[in-house]
């Protein structure tokens, strides 16, 4: 079987039910599909490839959460980019899959972008030998330390990107965008529904932070949506997802961050942040009052993004 689309489905939905075991090893992980495991009846391992390069502190202590006896996530010494998964009865490999997908919403949830391919029946000891040899250079993720590095102010510039809360022609929030999204007269949104807009001087600035749009190969017009991951300062965890479509240059950028599948859990979040009533209007002044009107958007990851909303 060769997979494209639907990825998601193929570890929670369409895994063997005789498995007593899966084993992730990927070389970038995310926090929701990890935690998502705790609703498959497996012994579960995630081994991740490549987080001795990429030692984001807040990624550490998210997955230091997640880890647990039927749910151990690994930290290799051999650094491993390869993306390789197998279910086993009994310590027997009963199906493997390979490809290019990480073990993330990023990786699992946008169709066409990644695939896997089911691993031949004679192979499967051979990828089983192969996940054993990097799963033994690994430590627990709670007996590693994790020493983060103070930025400078030149890393600052360059990777953090500080994104405006309100409409900096007005000096106001939205009437019925941005985080004030689900008031919206007409509009098939929900009370509480927000975003967070994505200027053309952000994309200038942070092409890193801001991928181009994906054209969807199904239809002559349009493009894909990217599901992202997001790590909020307190801990707080949500998928998202960039959003909407705007041309830099004549290239298709996305136009907003929201919560995904849900556009209101970020109106909720925010208003739980600030102190204030489910469905209320949120001011520039509320947000003076909280004692901030931006937020600090950088990446942890590929397809993981940081934002801190710190005061």
């Amino acid at each position: 079987m060769f997979y494209y689309r639907n990825l998601y489905n193929v570890f929670f939905d369409e895994y063997p039910r005789e498995a007593t075991d899966f084993i992730a090893l990927s070389g970038y992980v995310g926090i929701e599909p990890i935690a998502a495991l705790s609703g498959i009846p497996l012994n579960s391992k995630i081994i991740y490839g490549l987080f001795k390069e990429n030692q984001q502190p807040q990624l550490h202590n998210q997955l230091i959460r997640l880890h647990s006896e039927t749910r151990r996530i690994l930290y290799p010494e051999i650094l491993c980019h390869s993306k390789c998964y197998l279910w086993l009865r009994n310590n027997v490999p009963i199906k493997g899959l390979i490809g290019s997908a990480n073990f993330s919403s990023n990786g699992l949830l946008n169709d066409y972008r990644e695939s896997l391919l089911a691993v031949d029946r004679n192979q499967l000891y051979a990828l089983k030998g192969y996940i054993e040899l990097i799963q033994d250079s690994a430590v627990p993720c709670d007996e590693y330390v994790v020493h983060s590095v103070p930025r400078t102010r030149e890393v600052y510039d360059r990777d953090i990107c500080e994104m405006v809360l309100y409409d900096p022609v007005t000096g106001q929030t939205q009437l019925s965008h941005g985080l004030n999204w689900g008031l919206a007269e007409g509009s098939h949104v929900r009370p509480n529904d927000a975003c967070i807009p994505i200027r053309v001087e952000h994309i200038r600035r942070y092409p890193q932070l801001f991928p181009p749009l994906q054209k969807n190969p199904e239809r002559t017009r349009g493009s894909l949506n990217e599901v992202i991951e997001i790590v909020w300062d307190d801990g707080v965890v949500m998928q998202g997802r960039l959003e909407g479509s705007q041309p830099v240059d004549n290239i298709k950028y996305p136009k907003q961050f929201a919560s995904f599948p849900h556009k209101d859990d970020m109106g909720h979040y925010f208003r739980h942040r600030l102190g204030m009533s489910i469905g209320q209007r949120i001011l520039r002044e509320d947000l003076i009052r909280y004692g901030r009107d931006t937020v600090s958007v950088s990446l942890l990851e590929e397809g993981m993004y940081l934002f801190d909303f710190s005061v």
